[in-house]
């Protein structure tokens, strides 16, 4: 197997593993939204996945060589994106089912794909083209512009797409450079919590000592899911491991319907189905490229 090969599975697996970490923290969040407010979530979220990470810091790359990463700026960048995109969803997971919030958000590999072109360069075939125009087909079939109003809550979960699809480009233009694997989680918390103190203290909660279990638990999974997912897309092209963020669907869908009684209605059902074959059929035009 040759190196770019083995770079693409492993990039793959990695994908896999972060997206569904993130979606048990997805789940975490949505469950916590009866009790506090989208940036008190955010800086929750970011408190405690600091905290996990800085007790594993010995295993994942220590603090004096992460606070030493010479590509400073670029984490800097990383955590504003990072900030945005996680308020994004976080609003979108507080008003709709987790299935609905899920579909949306997997325009990020069409993102991804098209952004991959002018800032990346990125060779994208026709057959590329088809396959984002089938899945920007299936976002169209869930929000069902002029037949629906338009939730601001969907538009969120959208932007949250777009915004996750720069975070994930900025990785691959520091994939060549050394980083410990703390350095890739650890920026954007630090980034979120000083915006959060800063800018919007007046709005957040403090949190109920019940929940402390329930928080830890989300920012384990939400920090270790971030290193995943940027790891990935250090191993892999952008549309190949972006087009693994449909394994969040089904977990939406099982979290969803066991933990908050949510069904996925059909329209949802149906351009999920789309969007999910396109990166499928995304992965496979992926891979015969590489061979």
């Amino acid at each position: 197997m040759s190196d770019s090969v083995h770079g693409s599975v492993k990039g793959i697996v990695l994908a896999l593993l972060g997206f569904s970490l993130l979606s048990f923290g997805d789940a975490t969040i949505k469950y916590l939204s009866s009790y506090y407010a989208t940036y008190s979530l955010v800086l929750y979220n970011s408190v405690f996945g600091l905290i996990v990470l800085l007790l594993l810091s010995p295993w994942l790359g220590g603090v004096k060589a992460t606070l030493t990463d010479k590509r400073i700026k670029w984490h800097l960048l990383r955590g504003v994106l990072v900030f945005v995109q996680l308020s994004l969803i976080v609003y979108a997971f507080t008003k709709l089912p987790l299935a609905n919030a899920y579909a949306l958000a997997f325009a990020a590999p069409i993102f991804s794909a098209l952004l991959g072109i002018p800032l990346l360069k990125d060779h994208v075939s026709w057959k590329h083209m088809l396959v984002m125009l089938l899945g920007f087909s299936g976002v169209l079939v869930i929000l069902r512009p002029g037949l629906i109003p338009l939730e601001f809550a969907s538009l969120a979960a959208l932007l949250s797409a777009l915004f996750f699809s720069l975070v994930n480009i900025t990785a691959r233009y520091m994939r060549d450079s050394q980083h410990t694997l703390l350095s890739w989680a650890f920026y954007p918390h630090i980034v979120i919590i000083t915006i959060l103190l800063l800018l919007f203290y007046e709005e957040l909660q403090w949190l109920r000592y019940i929940d402390i279990g329930y928080l830890f638990f989300m920012g384990s999974v939400s920090a270790f899911g971030a290193i995943c997912i940027a790891r990935a897309f250090a191993h892999a092209r952008t549309a190949t491991a972006a087009s693994f963020h449909y394994v969040q669907m089904l977990w939406g869908a099982l979290l969803g319907y066991f933990i908050f009684g949510d069904v996925v209605d059909v329209w949802t059902a149906i351009g999920s189905v789309i969007i999910i074959s396109s990166g499928l059929w995304l992965m496979r035009v992926e891979r015969s490229a590489r061979l």
